[in-house]
């Protein structure tokens, strides 16, 4: 393999800045029928982050504060994959690959890289640390261009597997979020035999767009009944955007590349739905800034049509294994009796419903570990760092190896 890896730097032009601007100021706003978000991102709102957006966010400030992290350009196999690489100061420091969602970016786990790498800084002493490989999944981030050919979880996989070896990492661990939790299980099956263990975080706005509501209820008693009575209505009014995505991405994403506004709508829409309820407003959750600089990389990046189809991939993904892993090395000699091997593994659910959400997951397998908290929901690595920290502490500390 002639896989290449280069230091980079991210540095949007001042032109498309302006340009950006400039969109943001000619900015042509609908009628609002109503101030809630019932019906998605409320006009009066959405106007006011636009203004913000465009008259007091500093993208050069957040450009400098992403390029303090050690950032390279890996070539796979003649597809570009952005990651950063912050490596602890601990010589047994456990590889931990973290890989992010759809809408998201790897710029959600900022926040909980130093928590991870240099855990004494933040007053805890874990008996592990790690070294971090944030990568951007194909189509998101700076992994563009995709090419043309699919780019569904396995082969994801497959190549975030060629990139561990590309940096020299024969065993390490994973922790994946949303479409990057599906990417995890994807390398539990082809390579499985390279992982240290694998831990993901869930809640139950991914359980309601996994489908995994059940119809027969007798099992449950009825608190768990109420609960599955709102997660249907959840299901029923908030994954339209996810049967857009499997069906119909090329038409959806003329919107997202060419206007500012619709962008900010459609991900700020979704950063309202996957926060904490407790909390009034998303940027209450996360931080208004934050969410702007993973909005800002769509926007520069042209992420609207690349990311949409990485995910629509992914939805009608088929496991053949002859055409879809690309790892040579993770292909299983004969298909008929492989099986995987036992990977250990950790589930977090965050948001509350924890013993619910067990319970409904429970038909996948149950993880090795399995831990709820009420806070956050989504979005952990952004709403509360220390906690999903100290979770993926805690796992490791007792399936991880201390060396590697």
């Amino acid at each position: 393999m002639n896989n290449t890896i280069t230091p980079f730097s991210i540095n949007i032009p001042q032109a498309e800045i302006d340009d950006l601007n400039q969109r943001l100021a000619l900015s042509r706003f609908p009628a609002g029928k109503t101030n809630d978000w019932k019906c998605g991102a409320p006009v009066p709102y959405l106007q006011k982050i636009a203004h913000y957006w465009q008259t007091t966010f500093n993208w050069k400030k957040q450009e400098a504060w992403l390029n303090q992290y050690p950032q390279y350009m890996a070539n796979i196999n003649g597809q570009p994959i952005h990651f950063l690489h912050i490596r602890s100061a601990d010589p047994n420091a456990i590889p931990l690959m973290l890989i992010h969602g759809y809408p998201s970016s790897f710029v959600e786990f900022i926040k909980i890289a130093d928590l991870l790498t240099n855990p004494p800084q933040h007053g805890t002493e874990p008996a592990v640390s790690f070294h971090l490989i944030i990568p951007s999944i194909p189509g998101f981030g700076f992994s563009i261009p995709s090419n043309d050919e699919s780019w569904d979880l396995i082969k994801i996989a497959a190549v975030l597997a060629e990139l561990m070896t590309t940096l020299g990492y024969e065993k390490f661990a994973v922790h994946g979020t949303d479409m990057g939790a599906g990417i995890t299980g994807m390398l539990s099956a082809i390579a499985g035999h390279r992982l240290i263990g694998t831990h993901v975080n869930t809640d139950y706005t991914a359980v309601t767009g996994m489908g995994m509501l059940p119809q027969d209820l007798q099992s449950f008693s009825d608190l768990e009944k109420e609960q599955i009575t709102r997660f249907r209505d959840y299901e029923k009014n908030e994954t339209a955007y996810l049967k857009i995505l499997s069906t119909k991405p090329q038409t959806l994403a003329y919107a997202l590349t060419d206007s500012p506004v619709g962008l900010l709508g459609w991900i700020m829409e979704k950063f309202q739905a996957w926060t904490n309820a407790a909390k009034h407003l998303p940027e209450d959750a996360i931080g208004l800034d934050l969410m702007l600089t993973n909005i800002s990389i769509y926007w520069f990046n042209k992420l609207g049509a690349s990311a949409a189809y990485t995910l629509y991939d992914g939805m009608n993904m088929s496991f053949n294994w002859n055409t879809q892993n690309s790892d040579a090395n993770t292909q299983p000699a004969a298909e008929q009796s492989w099986a995987p091997p036992k990977v250990p593994s950790a589930m977090a659910a965050f948001g509350g419903n924890g013993a619910l959400l067990k319970k409904l997951l429970g038909p996948l397998g149950n993880p090795d570990r399995w831990s709820s908290y009420d806070e956050g929901l989504h979005f952990p690595a952004m709403e509360c760092p220390e906690l999903l920290a100290k979770d993926i502490y805690s796992f490791f500390q007792a399936y991880g190896a201390p060396t590697v």
